[in-house]
């Protein structure tokens, strides 16, 4: 099988800044398992369960000594969510859902840990200046009312006007009116002209250092962010901009190779060296002409047009196809916040940083990792993370 050549991607255009943040990705230790259809489209036989790990990320602005979440994860108690959001989980659509610990706690146990052995902590989550929201849903919003007060809440234009007032104010909202009492709520406008790729960006700290993106289709509000690792490189905080890789991957930009890097991150049951035809022929425009060049040009999902999980999905479709620029820059790497690769590959908070993402080869060893997840011989690529709804060690009844 031939390589296929790649299409230059149009430039982003980024900023230049020397100003760069720290960044931690922390594991919210939430597992979510859904039926695949109700995100993707098509469907593809023996992929019809999809794994969703959850991922918040801790970002550190040394210049302005700011500190910031980009999303926090859920509440473990999750039963104790608004009553819309439990009759949403539990009526159906989700399959698995197990909370270890919530996001305040990592964070809470690593500053107790290393205060107590003298040592210097990463974040005392009291000191957390700002947690941005993606967007709404329950596994990015955490329990803010563990934050203390001084802690703002960062959401994208729309969110005012679509969520609030929250519960019991009004019955059906997806989150509670004690979240915001006394609570500085900050929507960003995106209104200064300024673009980074197709979209509409916010410099956050005015420094060049960390933006916000408007990547609305999920939500009507969903905003991802773009965080200057070194001068550079940059992270790609996409939230649920896409819930799977095979949503953006492969590309004309990118081609699948015929056969994977060695780099990347396979699972035992796949055979080293691994041809991509083993994944492609259940690509949805799998040819049998000589390089299969549709499968290995085209992302093997779209967002599903007939599910309700979004506001738009021709408004997510556009979104996402932007986010394939972003994702064929050798400089970028893209974190969704359900990516399996997360584990596999990058330090976790506390253990190191993704600042160096580039010089370790995370975008090397990721980049195609999602096709552990895809069926072999129709055959499940992974198994379930959770089967059901946890809820202290039992069953959810």
């Amino acid at each position: 099988m031939a390589e296929i050549a790649a299409v230059p991607a149009p430039p982003l255009n980024t900023p230049q800044s020397n100003n760069t943040c720290g960044l931690w990705a922390i594991d919210a230790t939430c597992e979510i398992v859904l039926d695949t259809k109700h995100l993707l489209q098509p469907e593809i036989k023996g992929h019809e369960k999809i794994n969703l790990p959850t991922y918040a990320f801790y970002i550190y602005n040394p210049r302005l000594d700011k500190r910031v979440l980009f999303d926090a994860g859920i509440r473990k108690d999750w039963w104790n969510l608004t009553p819309k959001v439990v009759s949403d989980i539990t009526s159906g659509g989700v399959t698995g859902l197990l909370v270890k610990d919530e996001v305040y706690d990592t964070l809470a146990a690593h500053h107790k840990s290393a205060t107590e052995r003298k040592e210097e902590s990463i974040v005392d989550p009291d000191t957390i200046d700002a947690v941005i929201w993606s967007h709404f849903h329950y596994d990015h919003v955490g329990n803010i009312q563990r934050y203390p007060k001084s802690t703002s809440i960062v959401v994208g234009a729309g969110f005012k006007e679509s969520i609030l007032p929250g519960y019991p104010i009004r019955k059906d909202a997806p989150l509670y009116q004690a979240d915001f009492e006394g609570r500085e709520l900050i929507e960003i406008s995106f209104d200064t002209g300024l673009k980074i790729g197709k979209y509409d960006a916010h410099d956050f700290f005015g420094d060049g250092s960390f933006y916000l993106v408007r990547t609305p289709g999920h939500t009507v509000e969903h905003i991802s962010g773009v965080v200057r690792t070194t001068a550079d490189t940059f992270v790609f905080l996409g939230g649920d901009i896409s819930h799977f890789p095979g949503m953006y991957r492969p590309t004309a930009y990118k081609p699948m190779p015929a056969t994977l890097p060695i780099e990347t991150y396979l699972d035992s049951r796949l055979p080293v060296p691994c041809p991509c035809s083993l994944f492609t022929v259940c690509h949805p425009n799998h040819s049998k002409d000589d390089d299969d060049h549709a499968a290995r040009t085209r992302p093997f999902y779209q967002p599903n047009e007939k599910s309700a999980w979004y506001y738009s999905t021709a408004m997510a479709l556009r979104t996402v196809e932007s986010l394939q620029e972003f994702d064929a820059d050798e400089n970028v790497f893209v974190a969704i916040a359900h990516d399996n690769a997360l584990r596999d590959v990058v330090d976790i908070f506390p253990k190191g940083k993704m600042n160096e993402w580039k010089a370790n080869k995370w975008g090397e060893k990721s980049h195609w990792h999602f096709v552990n997840e895809l069926p072999v011989d129709e055959k499940p690529g992974r198994g379930v993370l959770v089967d059901g709804l946890m809820k202290e060690g039992k069953l959810y009844q």
